[in-house]
């Protein structure tokens, strides 16, 4: 509500944007609930998740940053999450994605940035590295810091 309200021309709210907005969320990401006046905070972990991802794609950001955005869900929220992020990036929105899944990097990305200690060890090309690649590298950057 608060998003759609920043935007309106009248100072009276609508419930017809936001209510369209969870609406599209709950339909394109499969969001289980018992209805879309449910609280967001009354859903489970992986449907909060798929929630709070659609509102911020829904915003239409130039650079989305997700930071281990799924952590501690089932496989088929993940998988769900990982393909609304990969759409994203093929609809030309810069997707920066943190996390520690080698695999998952290498199957999204187009370019991984290898952080040990604080410290940039490597930038990559996802198509054209290894896991052994990547490895080196956070394995330099853990020597550098002894």
């Amino acid at each position: 509500m608060l998003r759609s309200y920043e935007h309106s021309k009248t100072p009276f709210l609508s419930y017809r944007e936001p209510s369209d907005l969870a609406k599209e969320v709950r339909d394109k990401l499969q969001v289980n609930t018992p209805s879309i006046k449910t609280p967001v905070r009354k859903l489970s972990g992986g449907n909060v998740q798929k929630v709070l991802v659609g509102r911020e794609i829904a915003s239409s950001p130039r650079v989305l940053m997700t930071a281990y955005a799924v952590r501690g869900l089932d496989i088929n929220t993940s998988y769900t999450i990982y393909n609304l992020l990969d759409e994203q990036k093929r609809a030309g929105l810069s997707v920066i994605y943190v996390g520690e899944d080698i695999d998952v990097l290498l199957e999204l990305a187009d370019r991984i940035l290898v952080l040990c200690g604080g410290k940039v060890t490597g930038i990559l090309e996802a198509r054209k590295t290894s896991k052994k690649e990547i490895g080196a590298l956070m394995k330099n950057g853990l020597q550098d810091n002894f």
